[in-house]
């Protein structure tokens, strides 16, 4: 009985937790798994105040220099006072053409990690619509088991069941306790380009 009354107690947190899954998120996208509001594109725009930057080129590639900065700018594993440090170092190194080789780096760098951050959301969506239907799945084996309950008492069938939606449930649970981080990760990335605009706005 009291596993039984475990699996209802999850089953009733899941049925008002989800289809939800996250307060706050956009109405229009119901398979959005977090509590931070979904910003579907990036404006460099919105960080950036200096000259014009193209953020559509693809320059940046045929320069072993700016590409090389473009790496370390958009590799999120490289700490970003050591992303600034190598934006000011190649600022110092370029001479005349410091300014127009920044801000294809800074391009360059805008479209790596916005890219990197649209799989993640791609990502996030995936998931978020798995665990919609996982909590949609709870909530059926919950009201079939209610209902053999009811029709047919069976002690050793509903343990089998009850053991079962438990199971479900600590999958569904734990799923959501480790989406969290990932969750932070599309903003980290806005962090990461506003860090790196101001270094080069500095630089220049």
């Amino acid at each position: 009985m009291a596993q039984g009354l475990q699996a209802i107690v999850l089953v009733a947190i899941v049925t008002t937790a989800s289809p939800s899954l996250a307060q706050g998120r956009p109405k229009t996208d119901p398979d959005w798994p977090c509590v931070q509001i979904k910003v579907p594109t990036l404006s460099l725009n919105s960080v950036w105040l200096g000259p014009e930057v193209d953020v559509t080129s693809d320059a940046w590639r045929s320069d072993p220099g700016v590409a090389d900065l473009v790496s370390k700018m958009a590799t999120r594993r490289v700490p970003i006072i050591e992303a600034e440090a190598a934006i000011a170092d190649f600022a110092s190194k370029s001479g005349p053409d410091a300014k127009t080789k920044l801000l294809q780096a800074l391009g360059g760098a805008f479209q790596e990690l916005a890219h990197q951050r649209s799989q993640i959301l791609d990502g996030l969506k995936r998931f978020g619509k798995k665990q919609n239907e996982m909590a949609d799945s709870i909530r059926a084996e919950n009201e079939a088991l209610q209902s053999a309950s009811a029709d047919k008492p069976d002690a050793q069938n509903q343990q089998g069941a009850q053991e079962r939606l438990q199971w479900d449930l600590r999958v569904f649970e734990d799923r959501h306790r480790t989406i969290s981080y990932v969750c932070e990760t599309p903003t980290l990335i806005e962090q990461r380009i506003g860090a790196l605009a101001k270094a080069v706005q500095k630089a220049l």
